[in-house]
């Protein structure tokens, strides 16, 4: 009863949060189609973003929900943002008392990545939960739960599997032999099942991860690994830092656990490093497993440190937050709105089903996730001119910048034209 209290809260305030604006990012916009298609038996993986096992697999469920699979996803994101909240608040108290672990929840509350990942329905708040979870199972002795929710971390990130795989090998030695072998298993079919399956082929996943990454990447640095390095200490926050460093000097003197956490954390930021030079991605959320253990240890770090200096540190970091917080909040409230105008602009040039009769969709690439939820439209092509076109769908890009795409296709008559978005057809109104 005490650990189903707070999960019923996260659940209920995640549900009241959908009065607030609330929006799919594009990596969740897409596996709700997923779930809808695998549910109905025609997945087709091309063109979106890398496979994500447990969140196709809860879409998958979603899927008879339909388009209110979308709001319910968008809480259950939202849940999981909270989920890690309290984990870090109950980690920190467990190892340092309850000022480490109020500390705790507040550095990860105002990390870069955690409101936006959260609100938007990524599974990053999924991810930090379960990775601080696992810790707090483990050292109340429950392996097997700190077991399967290793799992449930290695089937949303990659970089989880090396840990996942030594705690496997010593239950293992331990004498539990079945449950890491279960574990594995689950592993390996979740992520190489859907993509040797689908249409490009069992290494899909690895392959998608290495294009082009979004704007923020450290793929696009210089040096990549010295820019994941940086990523590491900004998305706990420079103020942050010297209260996680505090946790562990002397060195040899620190707890075993916190000296743990902290190696896992170091090794894990380590291999999104070299992966990241090695061509991967190495988008900063990446770094999410190790940044909700470094929140624990900044906490118990705020826990050891004079008080004053805790404080002090605590409200700079909040200072320095304001500004990313206002801007994660302005960019939720604006996707929220583009989602409610396109519909309106779709119904308004006859119906999605008319607009789908008419032939050929061509999108931008920014919406190509939410306009091909919409009107069934194939993601992979559809930021492409069409031969012909017969439906263009144009919307601003990120942050109210030029409507995409540029160029209108002769034989294309504007049929709607709002503030965010403009419809044109090669059809007439019925």
């Amino acid at each position: 009863m005490r650990s189903a209290a707070p999960v019923a809260a996260c659940a209920a305030l995640a549900a009241l949060s959908l009065l607030l604006p609330w929006a799919l990012a594009f990596d969740p916009q897409v596996w709700v189609a997923w779930g809808h298609d695998a549910f109905h038996g025609h997945l087709d993986t091309r063109g979106g973003p890398t496979w994500k096992p447990l969140s196709v697999l809860v879409t998958t469920l979603l899927a008879p929900l339909d388009r209110d699979a979308e709001p319910v996803w968008a809480a259950l994101g939202r849940m999981g943002g909270l989920l890690a909240l309290w984990g870090a608040y109950a980690l920190g108290e467990r190892l340092a008392g309850r000022f480490a672990g109020i500390a705790a929840a507040l550095v990860m509350a105002l990390s870069p990545w955690w409101l936006l990942n959260s609100a938007l329905g990524n599974s990053e708040g999924w991810l930090a939960a379960a990775v601080l979870w696992a810790v707090i199972a483990h050292l109340a002795g429950r392996r097997r739960a700190a077991l399967a929710l290793a799992v449930a971390a290695g089937l949303l990130r990659p970089e989880v599997w090396p840990f996942l795989g030594l705690y496997g090998l010593w239950l293992w030695r331990e004498g539990d032999r079945v449950a890491p072998a279960l574990g594995f298993a689950a592993i390996a079919v979740g992520w190489l099942l859907p993509d040797a399956l689908g249409t490009e082929g069992l290494f899909a996943a690895g392959s998608t991860a290495r294009k082009t990454a979004s704007e923020g990447s450290a793929q696009l640095a210089d040096v990549p690994f010295l820019a994941v390095l940086w990523d590491a200490v900004d998305q706990l926050g420079v103020a942050a830092a010297p209260l996680a460093i505090a946790a562990l000097v002397p060195w040899r003197r620190a707890e075993p656990v916190l000296r743990a956490l902290a190696l896992a954390g170091v090794a894990y930021v380590l291999i999104v490093a070299v992966t990241s030079q090695a061509g991967f991605a190495g988008n900063p959320r990446y770094l999410v497993p190790a940044e909700a253990l470094f929140c624990v240890l900044a906490g118990v770090g705020a826990a050891r440190v004079p008080r004053v200096l805790a404080i002090a540190l605590l409200v700079v970091l909040a200072a320095f937050s304001v500004a990313h917080i206002r801007r994660d909040l302005d960019s939720i409230a604006w996707r929220a709105q583009q989602r409610q105008h396109l519909d309106v602009a779709l119904e308004r040039a006859g119906g999605a089903r008319a607009l789908e009769r008419c032939g050929n969709v061509q999108s931008g690439y920014y919406w190509r996730a939410l306009v091909s939820s919409r009107l069934h439209a194939d993601i992979a092509q559809l930021d492409l001119p069409r031969d012909p076109t017969r439906v263009l769908v144009r919307g601003p890009a990120e942050d109210g910048g030029e409507y995409e795409p540029e160029r209108i296709e002769r034989g294309l008559t504007r049929r709607v034209a709002l503030p965010d978005w403009e419809i044109w057809t090669a059809c007439p109104r019925r």
